[in-house]
């Protein structure tokens, strides 16, 4: 005696290629569209930088004040010898001055 299928136990037959399902090749598959981070996020406006962790705003004045700070103590307390932290501190100068040129 056979069997007979009714709607609900039919199978329906599965894509085995990308384009077996029904979708011309070439058509994107995702619905939404790419906005740009700047666009999309307003903080992106504001000059300075945000950490990573925290999400925290923090003025470039505060980050500079921060390196310049911790540079001049690693150099005082030893960690860093005073030629080197000179080294750093010259790179660090030039290349944010060549940064901010743009050139």
């Amino acid at each position: 005696m056979a069997t007979r299928e009714t709607p609900s136990t039919q199978r329906t037959p599965r894509p085995t290629r990308a384009s077996d399902d029904g979708v011309p090749a070439g058509t994107p598959t995702s619905t939404t569209t790419s906005i740009s981070p700047l666009v999309a996020n307003p903080e992106a406006t504001r000059p300075g930088y945000v950490t990573p962790v925290f999400h925290i705003h923090l003025s470039e004045r505060l980050v500079n004040a921060g390196f310049w700070g911790a540079l001049a103590g690693s150099a005082a307390l030893g960690v860093v010898d005073l030629p080197l932290a000179a080294l750093i501190g010259g790179a660090v100068y030039v290349a944010r001055h060549h940064a901010r040129s743009g050139t």
